[in-house]
């Protein structure tokens, strides 16, 4: 969770089908499948995104269903569904569904022009390299889903408000107004109602049906793991085991403890310097100069100069305090942004530009989160208002977060932005099982980061004894996103898949301390060569223009 759009995301926080399939410039007429209730399609597309003979046998898909289940006849929506097939298929071996990219909302990177072999080669060990087909979908509303819930109106109004200095209740009066906007234009043509985790699933069992699966083995990264226990709750004949990568449990009440696991995140980033003893040495009293620098630049905005993917203009972004850690919460959410955090906080600290560079990379990334056009953050706050917010006692959240401190403002001013968007939104709330623990009896992996900013691994590990069929692996030195971080755990999901029974824990561990050693190794070895470098970059000759002193000189 939550890979969102960061400002509405702290908010709230196949085939049997012989049809159409991709090779670069294949083409073929397109076909369909109907279910038996004649209410939901599976058609057959030519690939929308460009492929090499590098990847497997690719088949496409849109799926049609009813937005709403209670009236099939009404109004339709439809989702992406990819197939990848498997280089040497093995019979007995189900295909994996990929759930989607989290948030929720958030893409997979099913468009034109983002599609990447990132999509199949991220899971290659566990699908399409050990006999298994690998399906990958963006759920209802995001992505290249029909209708994609995307509020355009929070992409403008952020293009223009990080341009300028605003106070916290400026911003949050600019973005309730956008989402107000975009409510209205969406409920035209949408039942916000209608996007939630209980519908997906019953989206992924018509998707099960038309591809005459008998059990699904199931992929859930972030909130697409809530989406994965949803459906092995409601549909438990029809699942066969389950993967869950930095998983969201249903029993815990993300927004209810935001400001603790907020400030917990940055603390943890810190701790990464500082109780390393050269780190530390180099970056003494990271804790306070952090405090600092988010009260100064809340008395002094200070403007910089980044670049992002959707603009080939520099954009001068605004940044305060609070936005500063929005940045850096954003940014926690890779265990390799641990080693800049210090960083960044000296280049701001500098009044010059010259270490500015690791806080530009920062808010550029930011951004084009922000920016993302196909980001369904509409659909994300129906999910969250619908399956979380009723069950959130926001006056306790807010006495929660005066305790926070200066790291905790960021949070504390979006509380009441929370509670306001499901006024907008006015759906209805979901019966108290959606905040109950799920107990599902298939086999389930459960992979975590220790490092991860917004879900508490000691959160998880407490939700995760409710399931009574399980194995967990912690990544202690990982954050969010497991598998896309280490093969490790991408090869002990591939066993996993192959033998649910039996434990993994030992192997992957010992491979993981493998695969650390050789990251240290590599990072020592990168080291040296730069020391090289500036050893020789301060011995070359300088040019004729600047001729170096004779000897003795």
């Amino acid at each position: 969770m939550r890979n969102f759009r960061p400002l509405t995301a702290i908010f709230i926080l196949i085939c049997l089908l012989a049809s159409a399939c991709e090779r670069a410039g294949q083409k073929k007429d397109a076909g369909e499948t109907k279910g038996h209730n004649s209410y939901t399609r599976l058609i057959s597309k030519p690939c929308w995104f460009e492929t090499d003979d590098s990847w497997p046998f690719t088949q496409c898909f849109m799926m049609e269903v009813p937005e709403d289940y209670a009236h099939p006849s009404r109004r339709k929506v439809r989702f992406p569904v990819i197939r990848f097939r498997a280089n040497e298929p093995d019979s007995s071996k189900a295909p994996l569904l990929h759930l989607g990219a989290g948030g929720p909302g958030a893409s997979m990177g099913l468009e034109p022009e983002n599609a990447s072999d990132w999509l199949w080669l991220n899971y290659a060990a566990m699908t399409v390299e050990d006999g298994r087909d690998l399906i990958v979908i963006d759920p209802r509303g995001t992505g290249m889903a029909r209708p994609r819930l995307t509020c355009s109106e929070f992409i403008e109004d952020a293009q223009t408000a990080f341009q300028r200095n605003l106070s916290p209740e400026e911003e949050a009066r600019v973005f309730a107004f956008s989402m107000e906007r975009c409510y209205s234009r969406l409920s035209k043509g949408a039942d916000m109602a209608q996007y939630n985790s209980a519908i997906v699933a019953k989206d992924v069992d018509e998707l099960r049906k038309l591809l005459k699966i008998d059990k699904l083995d199931l992929y859930g990264v972030s909130y697409s793991s809530r989406y994965a226990l949803t459906y092995a709750r409601d549909y438990p004949d029809s699942v066969r085991a389950l993967v869950l990568n930095s998983a969201v449990f249903p029993n815990i009440s993300y927004t209810q403890q935001l400001a603790q696991d907020s400030l917990a995140a940055y603390e943890r980033g810190l701790k990464h310097c500082t109780e390393d003893k050269k780190c530390n040495s180099r970056y003494p009293d990271l804790g306070r100069r952090l405090e600092n620098l988010v009260q100064t630049l809340d008395e002094e905005p200070r403007t910089i100069s980044i670049k992002h993917r959707y603009s080939n203009q520099p954009y001068p972004f605004v940044l305060s305090g609070q936005r500063l850690l929005r940045v850096l919460f954003q940014a926690l959410y890779n265990e390799n942004f641990y080693s800049e955090l210090p960083k960044v906080i000296e280049g701001l600290e500098n009044k010059s530009d010259e270490r500015l560079e690791p806080a530009q990379k920062a808010i550029g990334h930011f951004m084009e989160i922000v920016l993302d056009p196909y980001f369904g953050d509409a659909s994300g706050v129906s999910h969250f208002c619908y399956e979380e917010a009723p069950f959130v006692d926001f006056d306790q959240a807010r006495a929660n977060a005066e305790d926070t401190g200066i790291l905790g403002g960021a949070v504390r001013s979006d509380l009441n932005l929370l509670q306001l968007q499901c006024r907008i939104w006015a759906i209805p709330s979901a019966p108290l099982m959606e905040s109950q623990p799920i107990a599902t009896p298939a086999p389930v992996m459960v992979l975590h980061g220790g490092l991860d900013p917004v879900l508490s691994a000691e959160d998880v590990n407490t939700a995760r004894k409710a399931l009574p069929n399980h194995q967990w692996l912690l990544f202690p030195q990982l954050a969010h996103d497991i598998i896309s971080a280490s093969s490790c755990a991408e090869k002990a999901a591939a066993r996993f898949l192959n033998n649910p029974i039996k434990d993994q824990t030992e192997t992957t561990m010992n491979c993981r301390k493998a695969e650390l050693a050789d990251q240290e190794t590599t990072q020592q070895e990168r080291q040296e060569e730069q020391q090289v470098e500036i050893e020789n970059s301060d011995t070359e000759t300088p040019t004729s223009e600047a001729p170096a002193p004779e000897s003795g000189q």
